[in-house]
């Protein structure tokens, strides 16, 4: 059973460690779901093995965070697009809207498959600790 509290700690981890580390050192972004899978394992009890699929839970969890903050910032850019190209009709707004999508399900698959790497990894020490 899944420790719904662990996750959800782990994915707003994940969440604000991204936001902080995509704004002061972009290349670092990605540290962020793997901290919070890492976290959410950390915080699970000590006979529960269940890295990946709560490592990915909490992944899910930050991602839909951020996809969720970055709707405001892609719906105000969408707009912008829109304004400034007036003159080529709807096409304009519709490419914003797609690629909007499209970044929103990059954030998300990330974030999901380094969460659960994350999980692995704190698995992965925990067994080693018990050994």
């Amino acid at each position: 059973m899944s420790d719904i509290k662990a996750i959800a700690a782990g994915g707003l981890f994940a969440a604000a460690l991204t936001l902080a580390l995509g704004i002061s050192i972009f290349p670092l972004f990605f540290l962020g779901p793997l901290a919070g899978g890492y976290l959410s394992i950390y915080l699970t009890k000590k006979y529960e093995m269940d890295g990946v699929k709560d490592g990915a839970l909490s992944g899910l969890v930050g991602g839909v965070v951020i996809s969720l903050i970055s709707f405001a910032g892609i719906g105000i850019l969408s707009t912008l697009i829109g304004l400034f190209s007036a003159n080529l009709g709807d096409i304009a707004s519709l490419i914003g809207i797609l690629a909007g999508i499209l970044f929103t399900s990059i954030i998300l698959i990330i974030f999901v498959v380094l969460g659960a790497l994350g999980g692995v990894l704190a698995e992965n020490m925990r067994e080693k600790s018990i050994n």
